[in-house]
């Protein structure tokens, strides 16, 4: 997931970069956490520190055996931006094929959104003051960009405009009602915002009733994904907010096991997941823990994302997002879809261990 953070933010800007200029307005300080920009609404958010990434081998492993050092060089002197240099990076899906970008790094985003309004075939949205803006078509999406701060941008495809218009408003209102605005998310965010990568479902995941893993997740309230890459392995801590059944422990092994044995497990090496996890069960919820090898993770990466970003970091193209083969495969949904697939292995087992009537 971190690495198609960067693909998505590779996509969206290939043609920034620039001197830098000075423009009023909000400062970066200012502006606050980028995150504290998403509205209600997203089933989930993700936040990403690359730079903090890069600093580990691990994650430099699994980025170099997709990106070659010849085509990041040839990228960041392209476009001006290095995408392993970027600071703060949150993205929400917005389906069937959008998403939105809130990017933070050492560029000019004035420049940026300048540059990529040149690239738009149709623009429809130009605007200096108060936040530069512009929107319009390119390829098969409709693209907007925005400068929040100095060195912090938007960068949406194919989102609602009144999305983009709630993001700008709370770039001055605070005190709005925000994606992670529940207790449980706050709790969540506040023990793993600081991590290299987290996702956040604020809200009780939507699973098809009556299978075995909406039974197993029937309290559940919210969850996070984190990881903190070493220079070896990849630590992943899945920490659920809510009530789990007598037995939870297992069921949850059982769905690691079919999770690993599904297609997309199989390519990223997790069959030695199900057996090496650990799983702790509070008053809070569960937190299930284990590590990933990177080394293990390559060849599958590599099957999953090579293509797309031999085609990213060898010519400048239109931003056009993600390819939909690619977008389904590594995306929550696809996982949430593995899981549902699951059912048949683990609803026996979950439902010997039910909660008592």
């Amino acid at each position: 997931m971190p690495l198609r953070l960067l693909l998505l933010l590779c996509l969206a800007l290939p043609a920034c970069g620039g001197a830098q200029r000075a423009r009023r307005g909000l400062s970066d300080e200012q502006l606050g956490s980028l995150i504290d920009l998403v509205p209600p609404g997203p089933a989930w958010v993700i936040q990403a520190r690359p730079r903090m990434l890069a600093e580990q081998e691990a994650a430099r492993t699994l980025w170099r055996s997709l990106v070659t050092e010849e085509r990041e060089r040839a990228f960041a002197e392209r476009t001006g931006v290095d995408p392993l240099t970027v600071e703060e990076l949150v993205v929400i899906e917005l389906p069937p094929s959008g998403y939105m970008l809130l990017v933070r790094g050492p560029f000019d985003a004035a420049e940026v959104v300048r540059r990529a309004g040149e690239r738009l075939a149709m623009r429809d949205v130009e605007s200096e003051e108060p936040v530069l803006r512009r929107e319009g078509l390119a390829g098969q999406g409709r693209f907007a960009y925005a400068a929040l701060a100095p060195r912090s941008l938007l960068v949406a495809r194919d989102a609602p405009p009144q999305l983009v218009a709630q993001v700008l408003a709370r770039r001055l209102d605070k005190q709005v009602p925000r994606a992670l605005g529940t207790p449980d998310a706050q709790s969540l965010y506040a023990e793993h915002g600081a991590d290299p990568f987290v996702l956040v479902a604020p809200e009780k995941l939507a699973l098809e009733p009556g299978t075995g893993v909406a039974l197993l997740f029937a309290r559940e309230r919210a969850l996070a994904v984190s990881v903190r890459p070493t220079q070896v392995v990849l630590p992943v801590a899945i920490d659920l907010r809510g009530e789990f059944p007598p037995g939870a422990e297992q069921n949850f092994r059982a769905l690691a096991r079919s999770l690993a044995g599904a297609q997309l497990g199989r390519a990223l090496g997790l069959s030695q997941v199900p057996e090496r996890m650990a799983v702790r069960l509070d008053e809070r919820g569960a937190v299930v823990t284990f590590a990933l090898e990177a080394k293990a993770l390559v060849a599958g990466l590599r099957m999953l994302f090579f293509d797309d970003m031999r085609t990213l970091f060898s010519a400048a193209e239109t931003p056009s997002g993600l390819r939909p083969a690619l977008a389904s495969a590594t995306s929550p949904v696809a996982w949430r879809t593995a899981v549902e697939r699951s059912r048949s292995a683990i609803a026996p087992s979950i439902r010997r261990t039910a909660w008592p009537r």
